[in-house]
C-alpha cells in the first residue's frame, strides 16, 4: 500500500490558515493583516516564509498591498451595471453585499446652473440636496450626492436616509413609478474633503456617475452625482446587435 504522506511548505499551510480567518470573518474586509514579523513570531516561521504566504493571499484575490502600510483583505468590489434601474443599496444586495449609508448633509438649496440642467428646471429653483456615504460591507465605496425637486417631494426631510431607501421612498411614498435614467461616467480625481469622507488618500482615481432618473410620465425626479472609488468598483453593461 502506497501512502500520501505528502505536508505542503510552510507558506502554503499559513496561507490556508490565513484564508480560513478571512473566510470566517476574523479578518473582515479592508482590514489589515499581520505583518511578515507578526506571522513569523505567531507561527515560528522565518519572514521569507511570511512573506510568500502574504504574496500568495494577493496572487490568489484575497489581498491586497498598500505600499508603506501593509497588507490588507481584498475590498468588496462594487459591479455597478447600465442593464437595470435599481437603487444603490438593492444593487449591493444582489451582489452579496451588506449596504449602509451616512448622511453628510440633507437640505434645501437652490439649484445652481448645473443642478438645474440635470433636473431639467430653472436656477433658483428649491430643490433637497442630499450627501451620503455608501458603504458596502462597512467599507466606503462612494460619496453621492442626490437632488430632487421641493415641489414633488412635499416633507421630505422627515425621512432618515441612513435606513430607508431613497428609491423605495420615491416610488412607495410619493408613488412616482420610476421608467428609465439617462447615466454618464466620466473619470476624476477626489479632492481633499472628498478623500477625507471616504477615508482615502487625497487625488485618489475615481468615477463620476451622474444620472437622471424618470418616471412614467417622464418627468425627472431625481438626479445624482455619485463619485465611486475608482479600485472598488467595476461597471458592467450589455450590448446587442440591433435590428
Amino acid at each position: 500500500m502506497v501512502t500520501n504522506s505528502y505536508t505542503p511548505p510552510l507558506y502554503i499551510q499559513i496561507k490556508d490558515t490565513l484564508i480560513e480567518k478571512i473566510n470566517s470573518g476574523e479578518y473582515k474586509s479592508g482590514s489589515q493583516l499581520p505583518s511578515e514579523r507578526e506571522l513569523s513570531e505567531t507561527y515560528e516561521i522565518s519572514r521569507m516564509t511570511a512573506r510568500n504566504a502574504l504574496s500568495q493571499l494577493v496572487d490568489l484575490g484575497y489581498a491586497y498591498r498598500v505600499k508603506g502600510k501593509g497588507t490588507f483583505v481584498r475590498l468588496p468590489n462594487l459591479e455597478r451595471d447600465f442593464v437595470k434601474l435599481s437603487g444603490f443599496s438593492q444593487m449591493l444586495k444582489s451582489k452579496g453585499i451588506e449596504p449602509s449609508n451616512k448622511v453628510v448633509k440633507f437640505e434645501i438649496i437652490e439649484a445652481d446652473k448645473k443642478i438645474a440642467s440635470l433636473l431639467e428646471t430653472t436656477i433658483g429653483t428649491k430643490v433637497y440636496e442630499i450627501v451620503r456615504v455608501r458603504y458596502g460591507d462597512n467599507i466606503p465605496l462612494a460619496l453621492e450626492y442626490s437632488y430632487l425637486p421641493m415641489n414633488l417631494f412635499e416633507n421630505l426631510m422627515k425621512y432618515d436616509f441612513e435606513d430607508n431607501s431613497l428609491y423605495e421612498v420615491i416610488e412607495d411614498i410619493y408613488d412616482y413609478k420610476l421608467k428609465f435614467s439617462k447615466q454618464w461616467i466620466t473619470i476624476t480625481t477626489l479632492y481633499e474633503k472628498e478623500a477625507e469622507i471616504l477615508d482615502v488618500e487625497e487625488n485618489t482615481p475615481a468615477f463620476l456617475l451622474e444620472s437622471i432618473s424618470y418616471d412614467i410620465n417622464d418627468r425627472v425626479v431625481e438626479a445624482t452625482k455619485s463619485i465611486n472609488i475608482g479600485d472598488r468598483t467595476t461597471f458592467y453593461t450589455e450590448l446587442w446587435p440591433s435590428s
